[in-house]
């Protein structure tokens, strides 16, 4: 530590986080470009007293490459002067604590070559993703060279600290490698920029007057210019103006600094051990719909005292997000199954960097922002994945394993050769939950579940509009209130069972369209959840099951009649070098009586083009939109196909039978308000069957991939 001019004036650190996911439109990074992150780098650089701390992630950095190196140009120049300090971060901005420690060295070290070969700097501070803590990562950033990070002042709220303790910065450690810590003030991070420049120094004059070295602001920054309401307020109404001044001004009892300009000019204020953790609202967002509204409830019955109490109440871990959505945890562990089958040598590299861009968060988790609802940043991860795995598989033959692949205790079947990958689930119905198809570079099964959100609850609230402003200011991203049109309300549907392919329905309505589409669907059988034995084979996996069937309305009917029908159900999954699927059903009814049923078999496909444009279905000759959902008999073959190019699925069927289809959409928020978004197709061949005591039944349905 050296002593600094200004070393008795509060020290206000100002630090920027922007970021953009892989696979955003381009359209979107550069609107954001446009209204938020260069307007607001300007005005910085129009005062030359000012000092602030910028985390560019890394997938904004290589767009920003590509798209807009002015942008970097001026950033270079602001770092040449001493007036901005960079932080590094991972590559492709991954959560530290959901990746292995040698992933985490490895994106680190990328980002900071990267920073060291277009700026000149070496960063000695990284931006934590998410501000997402655990101590696990302390010997991870310690062996990238990081010195210190920025982390939420809730994680010192929770840990014991008082409020008025946490303007100074505090070192933590690991086996005794220690790390600097700076607490982020929440108080400063609602303020800016949603509030007057008054109000946020009569905050700064608190700080100072209780003795506080530090103040430190560290946000998004997408709120000065790209939030809604932000760029009228920040730019056009003048905030932006009157804040910068604020800073100049305030020469006599404030200096604005980097953070490393902070970490050498004042003493650590001692040692500080903090629990795994995250921003309030991230702890919120991860528990869930029920444990939301238990958390808002509990919130509510403490009314004004809520804030004094919130250190004492504890929100969810982020990793839960892996168990509320299952899509996110396949594509989890997908990668960390892939990264132990690294092969040594040439091709290793290039899957390593791959599976490194597959680490990207923000596919796989959902708050405030619209995240794994985004079917194109799902994809994106898929995309790296199915990259990564064909390098691995390199002249592979055809193989299947039967292994834990997403760790729930239960074996997946894993089918893959040097063409495609696909796992099978026989402890759930014996469903398709991945195929992943090379060439295409896309996982066909990379749909998304209709599940209940805590904020649907506000949807279904939301007929008023939204109330005018009673304050002077904007309000923030959590604070905005938003309008449902009723076409959204009415899209609240949520799904009996995970999407997937090739579950395996019985049902007696005849016209069950709207019912399954709504997921009300009367099941009759036990097979679609269920456990399934299976075998291995040469190109697949042989599942069964001997189950029941009811045919009767009302269950306690069926115990008095015996309507309940013994049923042996077996399917044969045989997959072809040829980027084809087959897959053989057998039947037999095992019971004393007649059986009449119907039987579907659903499918859930997802086709790149559909965050794009429309959807189609074609039968025979005729191609028509998949807008409404459809009904149509004696169909022997199908396409599903988007506006574009992009890839098909083509399924053929060994004899006619009724075809249901519809979109998949689901209801979710985003920073812009409520939004439908199509997530797959689905569709449903059913055959009419009749089956006496001991009689079988055959089908067959092949599906091939296409451009």
């Amino acid at each position: 530590m050296t002593d600094q001019p200004g070393q008795d004036k509060l020290r206000f650190l100002f630090v920027l986080h922007n970021h953009q996911p892989l696979g955003n439109f381009d359209e979107v990074i550069q609107a954001l470009t446009d209204r938020a992150y260069r307007p607001l780098l300007e005005a910085i650089h129009a005062r030359p007293a000012l000092k602030f701390t910028l985390h560019v992630s890394g997938p904004l950095l290589l767009w920003l490459e590509r798209r807009a190196s002015d942008y970097l140009d001026l950033i270079g120049e602001l770092v040449q002067h001493g007036r901005l300090e960079l932080l590094t971060g991972g590559l492709y901005e991954p959560i530290l604590a959901a990746i292995p420690h040698e992933d985490r060295v490895a994106q680190i070290t990328l980002m900071s070559e990267r920073m060291w070969s277009r700026f000149g700097v070496r960063p000695r501070g990284l931006w934590l993703t998410e501000r997402i803590w655990d101590s696990a990562i302390i010997p991870s950033l310690v062996d990238a060279g990081i010195t210190y990070v920025l982390m939420d002042d809730r994680a010192f709220l929770t840990s014991g600290f008082e409020a008025e303790r946490l303007h100074d910065y505090y070192l933590t450690e690991a086996e005794g490698e220690s790390l600097a810590v700076f607490p982020i003030d929440k108080g400063l991070r609602y303020l800016i920029p949603f509030r007057p420049p008054t109000e946020i120094e009569t905050h700064l004059r608190w700080i100072a007057r209780t003795g506080g070295q530090l103040a430190i602001a560290a946000d998004d920054g997408e709120k000065f210019g790209g939030w809604p309401g932000t760029a009228q307020w920040v730019y056009r109404d003048g905030w932006l103006k009157g804040f910068l001044d604020l800073l100049e001004g305030a020469g006599d009892w404030l200096v604005s600094q980097t953070v490393s300009e902070a970490l050498d000019g004042v003493r650590p204020a001692g040692l500080c051990y903090l629990p795994t953790c995250s921003y309030i609202e991230m702890e919120e967002w991860s528990l869930g719909p029920d444990g939301g509204r238990r958390f808002e409830e509990l919130k509510g019955r403490l009314g004004p005292d809520a804030d004094r109490f919130m250190p004492n109440l504890r929100g969810g871990h982020w990793k839960h997000f892996l168990v509320r959505y299952p899509e996110a945890n396949r594509a989890h562990k997908k990668g960390l199954a892939l990264d132990r089958l690294l092969p040594v040598g040439r091709g290793a590299k290039q899957a390593r960097l791959e599976l490194l861009a597959a680490q990207c968060n923000d596919s796989y988790w959902h708050g405030i922002f619209g995240g794994l609802y985004l079917p194109h940043l799902r994809h994106e991860i898929w995309r790296h994945l199915a990259r990564a795995e064909a390098c691995i598989r390199r002249r592979q033959t055809l193989r299947v394993e039967a292994t834990d692949l997403d760790c729930d205790g239960a074996p997946e079947v894993w089918v893959h050769d040097s063409r495609f990958s696909a796992q099978i689930q026989p402890h759930r119905g014996g469903r398709l939950v991945e195929w992943t198809d090379f060439a295409g570079e896309a996982n066909l099964l990379n749909t998304l579940t209709r599940r209940p959100e805590v904020y649907h609850d506000a949807i279904r609230r939301a007929a008023a509009q939204p109330e005018g402003q009673t304050h002077e200011g904007i309000p923030g991203i959590h604070d905005l209130q938003r309008a449902a049109p009723a076409d959204l309300v009415n899209g609240l549907c949520y799904d009996q069972w995970e999407r997937a392919a090739f579950l395996d329905h019985f049902f007696t309505d005849c016209d069950p369209l709207s019912a399954w589409v709504a997921g009300r669907l009367d099941e009759r059988g036990d097979f679609v959840d269920a456990l399934w034995g299976f075998r291995p084979t040469s190109s697949g996996v042989v599942l069964e099951r001997s189950g029941r069937v009811r045919t009767e309305s009302d269950p306690s009917t069926e115990l008095r009649t015996g309507l309940s029908h013994p049923l042996y159900l077996r399917k044969e999954y045989a997959f072809t070098n040829n980027r084809s699927l087959t897959v053989l059903y057998q039947m037999q009814n095992r019971g004393s009586d007649r059986m009449a049923i119907r039987f579907g078999v659903e499918l859930n496909f997802f086709l790149p083009g559909l965050a794009l444009g429309t959807s189609f279905i074609t039968i025979g000759h005729q191609r028509a939109s998949l807008a409404t959902p459809t009904c149509t008999a004696g169909v022997e073959d199908f396409t599903l196909s988007t506006l574009g190019p992009s890839l098909q699925l083509r399924v053929e069927l060994d004899y006619p039978v009724i075809l249901y289809s519809h979109l998949v959409a689901t209801i979710s928020q985003s920073e812009d308000g409520y939004e439908r978004t199509v997530q797959g197709v689905a569709a449903m061949p059913t055959w009419d069957l009749c089956l006496d005591p001991g009689q079988e039944w055959r089908g067959q349905m092949g599906v091939t991939v296409s451009e």
